[in-house]
């Protein structure tokens, strides 16, 4: 008896002290669980439910602390353009070409912070669920038109060739200003990673009870360790295109399609090119 007692004392205190240093935020604690994890009964259940709870708080510390520093990073870069060409604009003797190239910088840079921090804001409603799906029927074929369309400037500057196959009248049930949100960021990915000459293609399929959305491009394609990541915040996989946006789009379709209840998949090949699947509930036509 008095040894089991020694035995449940000693549990009893290197589970309190675990929950110690976990409260005062030392999540590398680990506590030692047996070969036979129920040797101590539910002191041993314990001791993997709180090695579990530490490791779970360790990844979140993480992706905070990756959070903060990305959010530093990405104000810091437009405001220092915005304060060094602000300082050129200045000069009294500045070319007037030169006052007009230097200001639209500004202006470019000043665009990009207002995105940041809009997509900071949307994105933190959508994980606090401030932001409750409004579902209702609606022609999904003339809303992927629409919003396709909204890119045909850049996809014209850039010499992108866009291939359509969107049949007419697929209805859905879904929210559409949430669907709008992924489709912009689609198409936006798909021919920011796009080089000149290359295709996006959009598609749009009834499929027995799901309307399928896909939205191929011939880009730089997209490696199985990135894939894993590329709904994270702030991840981006080809750094190479790191100005022209945040980092914020994909994790931003993925809680969309989270709170509509749709589903979404990527295929990619490095060098060949990604396939975003998009899956909704279909009405009958």
């Amino acid at each position: 008896i008095l040894r089991r007692k020694l035995t449940v004392d000693r549990s009893a205190k290197r589970i309190t002290e675990a929950a110690q240093k976990i409260m005062q935020g030392d999540f590398s604690v680990r506590l030692p669980v047996p070969k036979n994890a129920h040797a101590n009964g539910h002191f041993d259940e314990i001791a993997i439910c709180i090695n579990q709870m530490a490791e779970e708080l360790s990844h979140t510390e993480t992706l905070r602390t990756d959070f903060v520093a990305s959010v530093s990073h990405e104000i810091k870069t437009p405001l220092a353009v915005m304060q060094n060409y602000a300082t050129m604009l200045s000069a009294p003797d500045l070319p007037e070409d030169k006052r007009r190239e230097y200001a639209k910088v500004i202006g470019d840079a000043a665009r990009r912070l207002a995105a940041l921090v809009t997509n900071i804001l949307r994105l933190n409603k959508l994980e606090n669920q401030q932001i409750a799906p409004t579902p209702k029927a609606y022609d999904l074929s003339e809303q992927i038109c629409s919003s396709l369309l909204e890119f045909e400037e850049i996809w014209s500057q850039k010499g992108v060739n866009i291939e359509t196959d969107i049949e007419d009248g697929v209805h859905v049930y879904s929210d559409p200003e949430l669907m709008n949100l992924v489709w912009n960021n689609l198409f936006s990915n798909a021919i920011k990673f796009t080089e000149r000459e290359g295709t996006v293609s959009v598609s749009v399929k009834p499929m027995g009870e799901s309307a399928v959305v896909t939205v191929r491009d011939t880009g730089c394609g997209i490696p199985p360790e990135v894939g894993k990541r590329i709904f994270d915040k702030f991840y981006q996989g080809d750094t190479s295109h790191a100005t022209e946006g945040n980092g914020l789009g994909l994790a931003l379709v993925k809680r969309a399609i989270d709170i509509t209840e749709n589903d979404i998949s990527v295929e990619s090949e490095v060098g060949r090119g990604s396939c975003f699947t998009v899956r909704m509930r279909r009405l009958p036509s």
